[in-house]
């Protein structure tokens, strides 16, 4: 069920990542962590903290607009999803301590889903049922960054997270309420930054994976047939897991007035709870009911350039693709995310202590059938079905030193 598996997202994005943490990096494709021009890309690579002034404090924000427009067939009807995505907002601020050493917070949208369907399923077809899904993932993290020689960076940063979810599900002929359950974990990121030439950096960030508490405190129903719902008691996911994350980056000031930025990440969904879960409940009947959604690993390529334009105005122009890390036997109507190719822009003001800009984001048109068999237990309506997802993002960000 994978809609209560926490990481699963639609945030202008790569499946269940976002493209960039900031409006900087988001215009150029989502690359970052080689740039290092936000307080922001701490929360991708914490080593980026020692390329701010040494002199100032540094505070950054974003915030995003999300429409998700999906289509969902199935063996009996069909229907638009009604999507109502959190906006993520993302706050960073960097202290230096000295020279070398820079301290780092930041607060940030790591995950959010939110779809809803009223559809007639096979052993129900004479009347509609919802089927939902809304789970928001936040995550605090702090760390340092630190400058080894003129040249190379290190840092590291713990992260603490928290979990919030429910949803509505059909499975075979009985209509399934999990009601909203919370969790907290946690994790680590680690980074590197080198300036190998003067117009030349190289990146390696690794985030690892977030060990969270079970999902907890949600309770559970479960109407046969549509006739008025059974208690199921307390349900729970079994100590769920967040992908880990591996990036390198890389960018180049080819001109005095032109910036190549580059990354390739791996995010490891296959060993998540996105591979595999366990759910389970406590009532008058106990039910533990293993899940495996089948999920694949994704690699992520972005690309992007930045222009100035003049001495204030900036331009950034990015090509974001992300492998579907979905398997047509763990298709689900409100946690399947497809769209794999993304065009972004963005057009910034910066001035001597502040800057603002904002952008666009589209995530080009895709499509998925399902392979007839479900992995899903009792997902009869899933195996048969078909999807259609494309995605419009508009985003803003602004930021200041003192």
């Amino acid at each position: 069920m994978q809609l209560l598996v926490p990481g699963e997202m639609a945030l202008g994005t790569n499946a269940n990542e976002p493209i960039g943490v900031g409006a900087r990096s988001r215009a150029r494709g989502g690359a970052d962590i080689a740039v290092g021009d936000s307080a922001l890309t701490q929360i991708d690579n914490p080593a980026a903290l020692t390329l701010l002034s040494a002199e100032e404090y540094r505070l950054d924000a974003s915030g995003q607009l999300i429409t998700v427009r999906s289509h969902w067939s199935g063996p009996v009807d069909s229907a638009d999803a009604e999507n109502s995505v959190p906006p993520p907002v993302n706050v960073g601020v960097a202290i230096p301590i000295d020279d070398r050493l820079t301290w780092g917070v930041a607060f940030h949208s790591k995950s959010g889903l939110s779809a809803r369907y009223q559809l007639r399923h096979v052993f129900m077809p004479f009347m509609e049922r919802r089927v939902l899904s809304d789970l928001k993932n936040v995550a605090l993290s702090t760390g340092v960054g630190y400058k080894l020689t003129d040249k190379l960076s290190v840092g590291a940063a713990v992260r603490g997270e928290g979990v919030t979810a429910k949803y509505d599900v059909v499975l075979g002929p009985a209509d399934v309420h999990f009601g909203r359950g919370y969790s907290l974990g946690g994790g680590f990121n680690l980074g590197l930054h080198h300036q190998t030439r003067e117009d030349l950096a190289l990146a390696l960030a690794y985030r690892s994976t977030t060990w969270l508490g079970d999902i907890a405190g949600g309770d559970g129903e479960a109407s046969p047939l549509g006739r008025p719902p059974v208690d199921l008691g307390t349900i729970n996911l079994d100590e769920p897991r967040l992908p880990q994350k591996i990036t390198g980056g890389v960018a180049w000031d080819a001109t005095d007035w032109l910036k190549l930025v580059g990354e390739l990440r791996w995010i490891n969904h296959s060993n998540s709870s996105g591979g595999s879960s366990m759910y389970a409940t406590d009532g008058q009947v106990d039910i533990r009911l293993p899940v495996n959604l089948d999920l694949e690993d994704q690699w992520v390529v972005a690309t992007g350039a930045e222009l100035a334009l003049d001495e204030h105005w900036r331009l950034g122009v990015g090509y974001n693709y992300g492998s579907n890390v979905t398997s047509p036997s763990g298709m689900i109507p409100t946690a399947t995310v497809i769209v794999e190719h993304h065009i972004t822009i963005g057009l910034r003001y910066e001035a001597d202590r502040w800057w603002v800009g904002g952008g666009y984001i589209l995530g080009l048109p895709a499509s998925m059938d399902g392979a007839e068999k479900s992995h899903i237990p009792l997902g009869v309506d899933y195996g048969y079905g078909s999807i259609r997802q494309e995605q419009h993002s508009v985003f803003l960000g602004f930021g200041f030193s003192w």
